[in-house]
Formats: C-alpha cells, sequence, structure tokens
C-alpha cells in the first residue's frame, strides 16, 4: 500500500480501511453507530500521524508546500465531519445513539464517511507520490519522524498543538474511552472489528 517508509501508519491504516468497509455494508443501526465510535479513533490517529510526520517533513521541500496547505484545508472538514458525530456518540450507548434524531444521525455519520474516504484519496493521490522523490536523508528523517508521531498519535478528532493541552486531551481521550468500555455492554460493531477480542491498534 505505502513506500517502505511509510510503514508506521499502516495498521492504523489497515485498522480506519476496515471500520469503513464495515460501515458500508451494513445497515443496523446499533452496529453502525459503535462502528462510527471506532471510525473518529482510527481517522484521527491516522490524520494525526500524517499531520505530524508526512506533512511537516513535505511542507519544508521546495514546490510542495501548495499540496500540503490543501491537505490541511480539506483535513479540516474531515476534523470538522468527526466533531459532529462525536458529539452524537460520545458517552452514548450505541444501542441508543440513534433515538433521538436518527436521520440526523445517519446524515452526519455519511457525512463523515464520505469526508473521510475523499481525503484518503487526495492524500493518496497528492502527498504519498511527492515521497518517492523524497532523498535518503530526508527519507530517515521522515521515517524517524512517523515512527515518533504514530507512538503519540492522538484519538482525538482535533487535538491541541499546544504539547501541554494535548496531553491532556489524550489523557482525557484515554479516560473517556475506558468509561465506554465498562458502561456499555454490548459493543456490536468493536466485534466484528475486532473478532479476536479487544479494542484493535493504538488503543487509547
Amino acid at each position: 500500500m505505502f513506500p517502505a517508509v511509510l510503514a508506521p501508519l499502516d495498521d492504523d491504516r489497515r485498522s480506519l480501511e476496515s471500520v469503513l468497509h464495515l460501515l458500508e455494508e451494513t445497515s443496523e443501526p446499533e452496529v453502525r453507530a459503535d462502528l462510527a465510535g471506532e471510525l473518529i479513533h482510527f481517522c484521527a490517529r491516522y490524520e494525526d500521524a500524517l499531520e505530524r510526520g508526512l506533512y511537516s517533513t513535505l511542507r519544508n521541500r521546495p514546490g510542495h508546500s501548495a499540496q500540503v496547505t490543501e491537505t490541511e484545508r480539506r483535513q479540516r472538514r474531515l476534523r470538522d465531519a468527526m466533531q459532529d458525530v462525536r458529539k452524537r456518540t460520545l458517552h452514548v450507548k450505541p444501542i441508543n445513539a440513534h433515538a433521538d434524531d436518527p436521520e440526523g444521525f445517519e446524515r452526519s455519520l455519511e457525512a463523515l464517511i464520505a469526508a473521510a474516504r475523499a481525503q484518503l484519496d487526495y492524500e493518496d493521490q497528492e502527498l504519498l507520490p511527492l515521497v518517492d522523490e523524497l532523498g535518503a536523508d530526508d527519507r530517515d528523517h521522515l521515517l524517524r519522524n512517523l515512527e515518533h508521531a504514530v507512538a503519540h498519535a492522538s484519538s482525538h478528532p482535533d487535538p491541541p498543538h499546544n504539547p501541554v493541552g494535548r496531553a491532556a486531551v489524550n489523557l482525557k481521550e484515554k479516560l473517556d474511552r475506558a468509561v465506554d468500555d465498562t458502561s456499555t455492554i454490548s459493543h456490536p460493531g468493536t466485534e466484528r472489528l475486532h473478532p479476536e477480542g479487544g479494542r484493535g491498534v493504538g488503543d487509547n
């Protein structure tokens, strides 16, 4: 899928693609609501790692700033879509997510799915080919950046850039995810995504 230097992104990208595929294959409301949380989790992690690893590397390369700026503009739309769905799912049991506004929930979720697909396609077509133009030193630098970015990726849809604020948000994400795990007995979407059990790669 990726050039070898982008290997640190593989696990989150595979998980993200799996969630998108399951959402596109199922119409069961509870399953879709459960998968919506997983979509935000993996999409946020993947985009955060890309932004802090790949974007930052390419921005300093001559002639690449325009692509990075456009990608960031598109990513802003994706982050807004994640925030919208997050408001509808945070601390809400999957079985109840459609209760108040089923049509509104589905519109928000479909908008997020479309935004995620569009962002992945754009990044694949416009950014990833630029990696092949990097020299050996730049590729080594990118690999180190990506390894660090993935290891510290945030699952919040719009994490602060300030290190202190970012740490606080990441801690809250871990606590929120733990609360959801203990308070919600049924996770039908997660069970389909991870039939072997557990929440998957890179969990906060």
